[in-house]
């Protein structure tokens, strides 16, 4: 019972925590999103100049680079290196934000690139015979199928990002001059503070196992929503 007690009272700094953890969770997926939209347009687009081409082989190392590095190493250089400048700041919560969203961005590049190579050929034809341009064909005919096709695959990775957030205890974050702390970041701080910690990392634990079965429940009604206007 006094674990119990102990756990609700501090139910404020896991409310707390946890709206951290998706401010971090939803800034990096819209960033993410966004770069692999982008990438993946620039992969797969005819390399008709040399501007396209060199577009490509940046958007090649990007991809390489941060698949092939751990997440980790990747907040450190950002919070360390890239924008230690932002030590004088007193909010630096879009260093976070920004790393995952680099590091989402490269994955949903590929995950898109996957999604819009799965797409008939046709589609893009039928575009550019209507008088259309080939960026808008893609904007408006490609990229929207390819979307309902790698839909539980974005979910996926959305799902392994937030999870992937986690580890942003390993920098100080700011907001307004005060230090937050994220989902994990609270149960390690509490536990080792009342020395229940198994208790609160479990407690953590069920946090992002709710987040991830709602998660999953949007997911499958994205889909069945999708399924409906296809018929």
């Amino acid at each position: 019972m006094d674990k119990l007690k102990l756990l609700w009272d501090c139910r404020m700094q896991f409310i707390e925590g946890l709206g951290i953890t998706l401010l971090i969770s939803v800034g990096a997926v819209i960033i993410g999103f966004f770069i692999g939209v982008l990438v993946a347009t620039i992969r797969i687009c005819p390399k008709n100049n040399i501007f396209i081409k060199i577009l490509d082989k940046i958007c090649g190392v990007y991809i390489t680079v941060i698949r092939g590095t751990p997440v980790l190493v990747q907040l450190l250089i950002m919070a360390n290196v890239v924008f230690a400048s932002l030590e004088f700041l007193d909010t630096n919560i879009i260093v976070p934000i920004l790393s995952f969203g680099i590091n989402s961005g490269a994955y949903m590049a590929e995950i898109i690139r996957g999604g819009i190579e799965s797409i008939d050929k046709g589609q893009m034809e039928a575009g550019r015979s209507l008088g259309l341009s080939w960026v808008t064909t893609m904007i408006k005919v490609v990229i929207p199928q390819a979307i309902k096709v790698v839909v539980p695959t974005i979910f996926n990775e959305i799902i392994i990002m937030i999870k992937e957030t986690s580890i942003v205890s390993y920098i100080v974050v700011l907001i307004s001059g005060e230090q937050v702390r994220d989902l994990l970041a609270v149960a390690d701080k509490q536990g080792m503070s009342t020395g229940f910690y198994m208790e609160f990392i479990f407690t953590a634990a069920l946090q992002y196992l709710a987040v991830v079965m709602l998660l999953t429940l949007v997911q499958k009604l994205v889909e069945k929503r999708f399924k409906k206007n296809e018929r």
